[in-house]
């Protein structure tokens, strides 16, 4: 049974501190794909009112 207990306190901070990095490094992409999300729900729910609209003229 190993037991490192040297650093008791460090996981939870190097964490916090490499998570801190990542959103950073990371925050464009997720920017970018919420973006390219919303304009996809946009131009999916336009075109399936578009398509009922036109349903609805027939």
């Amino acid at each position: 049974m190993h037991h490192n207990q040297s650093g008791r306190g460090l996981p939870r901070q190097s964490l916090a501190r490499r998570a801190a990095g990542w959103m950073k490094r990371y925050r464009r992409a997720f920017v970018l794909r919420a973006l390219y999300g919303a304009a996809y729900g946009a131009s999916t729910t336009a075109a399936s009112l578009f398509l009922l609209w036109l349903h609805s003229r027939l």
